[in-house]
């Protein structure tokens, strides 16, 4: 498909790398709603860029859903700092409060219905994420192939983070681990936003191995979400390029 800009506030533009599984635009803006992952360790979901990204979904969209990835973040809290269950459920939560405070003044630029947030923990309370969750669980237990894929991208992660000098407070074999069932869990919360009418996702990067080959049909038995589902990598560069 070809690139598409569009010139925001902040001296950014957001540019369409591709899409997975590959569409042209014209289907892709045929969706009226998209959702935005956020993670909060991402720079690009600060200052211009975060405002570059809101005015694009925001223009391009009728409706914008910011997934707020606060309590995602549990597991990481385990891996690099070594905090358990209550104490790495109460860092996260309190992450996602500085996020929201640290960028508030940017989100108050806009205004539902265009805009509207939601944050992690309730995306795991409704019976799609169950049901997403389950026969995600089942895959992983019973399939070798996929199992591996999801490892893959388990190690990738921890590869990145010990690159930029992050340290494990945990083995390596643990990190993969505990990796492995945070992106479990984030594949059924976008499982379950596809069943709910969200089956466009916005992030301004790729896509996890994992979800490209899902979209290539190469696991039987996946949830009926991850089918429907449309992955948009965007890229955030300067209007002076």
């Amino acid at each position: 498909m070809q690139d598409l800009y569009s010139e925001n506030p902040g001296s950014a533009v957001v540019k369409i790398v591709k899409t997975t599984p590959g569409i042209s635009q014209e289907k892709l803006f045929s969706f009226r709603k998209c959702y935005i992952g956020i993670s909060l360790d991402n720079p690009v979901f600060y200052n211009r860029s975060l405002l570059a990204i809101l005015s694009w979904s925001t223009a391009m969209f009728e409706q914008s859903l910011i997934v707020l990835g606060d309590y995602l973040r549990r597991y990481n809290e385990y891996i690099f700092n070594g905090l358990k269950e209550a104490d790495a459920e109460r860092a996260s939560y309190q992450e996602g409060e500085e996020y929201l405070s640290k960028t508030k003044e940017i989100f108050d630029r806009f205004s539902e219905p265009a805009l509207v947030m939601t944050r992690w923990n309730d995306c795991l309370q409704t019976k799609e994420f169950e049901q997403s969750k389950q026969i995600l669980d089942n895959l992983y237990s019973t399939d070798d192939s996929f199992r591996a894929s999801v490892q893959r991208d388990a190690f990738a992660f921890i590869k990145r983070q010990k690159k930029q000098n992050k340290k494990l407070a945990v083995t390596m074999e643990e990190a993969i681990a505990v990796s492995s069932q945070y992106l479990l869990e984030e594949i059924a919360v976008f499982s379950a936003l596809s069943e709910q009418g969200w089956n466009v996702e916005l992030y301004p990067g790729p896509e996890l191995a994992v979800l490209v080959d899902i979209a290539k049909g190469s696991y039987s038995n996946v949830p009926a979400g991850l089918k429907k589902r449309i992955n948009v990598e965007l890229r955030i560069g300067r209007t002076d390029r």
